[in-house]
């Protein structure tokens, strides 16, 4: 038979408990050695330590946790080389191999230490590279795209034969100078050659840009002597402005053009008329001003008679 004590009691009893305000009030009344041994207080350390001990255990458990999960994380993002790298070039002048080699990127690369914004900059930062992209794609993928830069013309002093300066670059239709790679350039080696004057530039260094006004005619040309064949219009080997108006131009056969910086198009149509009319009637053109719309200035080398001349069989 089960017994219980009224409320009454039970509340009087609680009142004794180790938790109570009345037992730690007597408890102070107690001298120290008896409050350090007393059981009591023993019972109540011992719980205060066995909570502290489980919150302990329990910190200590998410410690692990987090510390193995930012690790197994770490050895994952470490272990995991770039296996495919993608590379796309423009105009095809800059290939995979020395793409790389231009970013240092030799060997094993890792995706987590790879820096795409630092290879980015390192790229653009070569006056031969217009632009560039580089995109880590996970898991193990980076993309590399170039755009390069065009060479139209070399660019080189006009008095460079007089006083030994043999400073040469190439440059592109917005003006960029950037240093000449033979094995880099090498379907470009044959453009012509613009000369300038004193005082176009002050001097000639990688990297700078020449002036749209100066660089406008020369683009047009070489975009208008690129529309016909090598047959219909020699390569044009130099190209010099005496005046700002005034273009010369000195073809791959010797023949000297006059040309002025408006209607590129026009005159390079005439010129083509021109050597055609040379063709037809076997001469060799010397010179041609095709700034006049009407009858353009020719001057033809006439043939020398004596070649012409049957040899009288011998008697």
């Amino acid at each position: 038979m089960t017994l219980y004590a009224p409320s009454s009691v039970k509340k009087n009893r609680d009142q004794f408990r180790p938790g109570s305000t009345s037992v730690k009030r007597l408890e102070k009344m107690l001298a120290l050695r008896k409050r350090l041994f007393s059981l009591l207080a023993f019972r109540r350390g011992a719980n205060r330590l066995r909570n502290y001990g489980k919150i302990s255990l329990l910190f200590l458990l998410v410690a692990i946790l987090l510390y193995s999960g930012v690790q197994y994380a770490l050895d994952k993002a470490y272990g995991l080389n770039v296996e495919r790298i993608v590379f796309k070039s423009r105009h095809g002048i800059l290939d995979k191999e020395k793409a790389l080699h231009l970013l240092g990127l030799q060997g094993s690369v890792n995706m987590a230490t790879l820096d795409t914004k630092a290879l980015h900059d390192r790229l653009e930062s070569i006056p031969g590279i217009r632009s560039a992209i580089i995109q880590a794609e996970l898991p193990n993928s980076l993309l590399i795209e170039v755009e390069e830069r065009i060479p139209i013309a070399y660019v080189a002093w006009e008095h460079g034969a007089r006083t030994g300066d043999r400073t040469r670059f190439f440059v592109d239709p917005e003006g960029v100078l950037f240093s000449v790679h033979e094995e880099l350039h090498s379907k470009f080696l044959g453009v012509p050659t613009w000369y300038l004057r004193p005082e176009d530039a002050t001097e000639l260094h990688e990297g700078m840009k020449l002036a749209p006004e100066q660089v406008r005619p020369i683009a047009r040309i070489v975009a208008a002597a690129n529309a016909y064949t090598p047959e219909e219009i020699p390569p044009i080997v130099e190209i010099f402005r005496p005046k700002d108006w005034k273009i010369q131009l000195i073809l791959d056969n010797g023949t000297e053009v006059t040309m002025e910086q408006r209607n590129i198009r026009e005159q390079m149509e005439r010129l083509a008329f021109i050597l055609d009319h040379a063709r037809a009637t076997h001469r060799r053109l010397i010179s041609a001003n095709v700034i006049p719309v009407i009858n353009p200035v020719a001057i033809f080398e006439e043939p020398d008679p004596s070649k012409n001349e049957k040899k009288s069989p011998s008697k």
